[in-house]
């Protein structure tokens, strides 16, 4: 069928939940689509492709006239109780072309009034099709969630003739959002009827959850949702939940003030909860690739500035190297005068300046290796706390909303304390005069089912910090700058503009994540992940008469490696290059392990290890490398690769490493 209708998913996701027998047809008559209910009217034989005009004994000429007049038309089945009901479809433009129809079996009643009653039955199916078909372009060509809402609550009350309407959205922490649609303004508060109806509309929600149906509930008492109904003060309350694929979105509730609702009215109010669903869905997924795609781009764009940055650092690296080492010359050759003495401190200064910019620069770009002890969260908020409340103005309030027992993360303390205090100081420069600062830690848990929302992290626990505040605001435009190198919305002149570029470095060293959201006017909020520290599994002791074979072309590094791990009861085989290593696996002996280095003469250790992986050789693989310039979890995949180890050697890191492989 035509987009301007629905995508070809959307019709099966929405037709396939009705209970009415429908079907589509092409342009030429031919039946392109049918539900069950539809099969079921026709006991044998194949539909699809079947001319409508061959299934329901109806003249072509009769259907192309009642084109012209654009509406649908009913054609009575002699040899069934039923009437079939056919609704041309066109494309929504300037010309209006045919793009197919609609049709529908409509079950005759049997009834003292006999036609008259089920004529009127067609007329309001016919009506309800025509009303479908404009909510379905709607939810199609409108992105406002609110307006889309607002069009089926308003048709659920004007054609179940309710004298209410309302829906209640609820997210995945249970959280409650109440739309009315009150056209008789038959609630006459609806801040005191949401307080009202949370309370017993928690028990339905569990209700619906259960049986995942509507209910229809009645103004008696021992009737479930008789307290609602009681609330709002209806006679009867139709309760329809919208749920899609199992995931409760929300609930239209309709409510008459007299009477009750028909099994047709039922069915109409469930339908357009069904249409809700989708809608619901559609939208969350649409703004979900929007933001995906914006988060894409943003670590594209971080990443290339780091490779970049990383690169200039090293240079700037060796060139302050340079300047240190000609300073201290310098010092000893030149008359110690206060003038000289005055202009080499400050040369110096300035150059242990420009070292830490160029240490932030290959935080960012990729990690070094650095310290990294257990670190209690816990702690280092109380740390901040007592900085943020001794150093910060009176008038900006500071609030803490920190969970006990938060996991430990393995870490360097210094660094994540310097990010979070970071933040507090941005989100207290945000306000302006009077404002609100909270602090707020918990253990989260990312699971298969939550990497949709969170699709830079990896499943685990991690511990999340917030800093949030109701300051200014980050303008759109602004909001993918803030963490790039010497971009800053404050004075030029007194802020480096390197802050967050270097919170960001710092957190993704930690493999964690840092976001941000913000609206101008409404405060800006930061989130930090970072792993929680997993306990290692009791260490496997060291297994005597076990072989490793040492790849490494520094002799000196080799032999102390060599020294260590024969004191620790292993037997080593010494090489010095990878056509060596490759000999000694297929002339000579069989190993239990082999440790190589990256960079080796002739031959590297990657080059190795994949002609040790084509002929067959199953053994475990330690790389050693003094370099970061490759994709450590990329390798260790591709060439089955057990670990990785940074030099200069820690022994007892690597000891500990080996006893984990082998």
């Amino acid at each position: 069928m035509s987009n301007d209708i629905l995508s070809k998913y959307a019709a099966e996701e929405f037709l396939a939940l009705q209970n009415a027998a429908v079907a589509f047809a092409k342009n030429d008559l031919k039946i392109a689509w049918y539900n069950h209910s539809f099969k079921k009217n026709f006991r044998a034989g194949r539909i699809k492709g079947i001319s409508i005009t061959n299934l329901f004994s109806i003249s072509e000429t009769k259907i192309l006239s009642n084109i012209k007049s654009k509406k649908s038309f009913v054609h009575p089945l002699n040899d069934s109780n039923s009437n079939v009901v056919i609704t041309p479809i066109f494309k929504k433009t300037k010309k209006e072309s045919l793009n197919g129809y609609f049709i529908e079996l409509v079950q005759l009643r049997q009834s003292d009034s006999g036609v008259n009653n089920d004529l009127k039955l067609v007329e309001r199916n016919i009506a309800f099709l025509n009303e479908l078909e404009k909510l379905l372009v709607l939810l199609v060509k409108e992105n406002s969630l609110e307006h889309i809402s607002e069009q089926i609550i308003s048709k659920s009350v004007e054609i179940s003739k309710s004298s209410f309407g309302l829906i209640v959205y609820q997210d995945d922490s249970g959280k409650y959002e109440f739309q009315f649609h009150n056209t008789n303004k038959f609630i006459k508060d609806e801040k005191e009827a949401e307080k009202a109806i949370h309370p017993d509309f928690s028990f339905i929600n569990k209700w619906l959850l259960l049986n995942k149906k509507s209910l229809l509930a009645l103004n008696h008492p021992n009737n479930i949702g008789f307290n609602l109904t009681d609330i709002l003060n209806c006679e009867s309350l139709i309760i329809s939940p919208c749920f899609f694929e199992d995931r409760l979105l929300a609930t239209i509730m309709v409510g008459k003030s007299k009477g009750t609702y028909s099994a047709f009215e039922i069915n109409i109010v469930e339908q357009l909860s069904a249409l809700l669903s989708f809608a619901i869905s559609n939208l969350r997924t649409r703004e979900l690739n929007t933001a995906l795609e914006s988060r894409l781009l943003q670590a594209q764009k971080l990443e290339t500035i780091g490779k970049l940055s990383s690169g200039m650092a090293h240079d700037f690296g060796n060139l302050l190297s340079s300047i240190f080492g000609s300073l201290n010359l310098l010092r000893k050759r030149v008359p110690d005068t206060d003038e000289t003495k005055k202009l080499i401190d400050n040369i110096e200064s300035c150059s242990r300046r420009a070292s830490d910019l160029t240490k932030g620069l290959l935080s960012y770009g990729k990690s070094t290796p650095k310290r990294k002890e257990l670190v209690k969260p816990n702690l280092l908020i109380n740390e901040i706390s007592k900085v943020v409340t001794q150093t910060f103005p009176g008038t900006i309030k500071y609030i803490e909303h920190v969970d006990e027992n938060l996991h430990d993360i393995l870490g360097n303390s210094t660094e994540v304390y310097q990010v979070l205090l970071n933040l507090c100081i941005n989100a207290k420069e945000a306000i302006e005069g009077k404002g609100t600062i909270t602090l707020s830690a918990k253990n989260i848990s990312i699971k298969k089912k939550d990497i949709i929302n969170h699709p830079w992290l990896n499943k685990g626990n991690y511990v999340l910090f917030t800093i949030k505040d109701d300051g200014s605001g980050i303008e759109e435009k602004d909001l993918q700058k803030i963490f790039d190198p010497y971009f800053s919305t404050k004075d030029k002149e007194t802020v480096s503009g390197l802050g967050l570029y270097v919170s960001y470095g710092i957190i993704k060293a930690h493999k964690g994540m840092l976001e941000v959201t913000s609206k101008v006017g409404a405060g800006t909020r930061f989130d930090v992940y970072i792993p929680a520290f997993e306990p290692q599994k009791e260490k496997k002791p060291s297994s005597p008469d076990k072989i490793i074979l040492l790849a490494d072309d520094e002799e000196m590094l080799s032999d102390l490696l060599a020294e260590l791990l024969e004191s620790n009861d292993y037997n080593v085989i010494k090489v010095s290059s990878g056509k060596e290593a490759l000999r000694v696996l297929t002339e000579e002996i069989k190993v239990d392990l082999l440790i190589i280095d990256y960079n080796m003469p002739e031959m590297n250790g990657l080059e190795t290890i994949e002609k040790i992986r084509k002929l067959n050789f199953d053994i475990p693989v330690i790389l050693s490398s003094g370099t970061t310039d490759f994709d450590a979890d990329e390798i260790m995949d591709k060439y089955k690769i057990k670990s990785w180890v940074q030099k200069p050697y820690v022994f007892e890191t690597m000891l500990e490493t080996i006893q984990s492989v082998i």
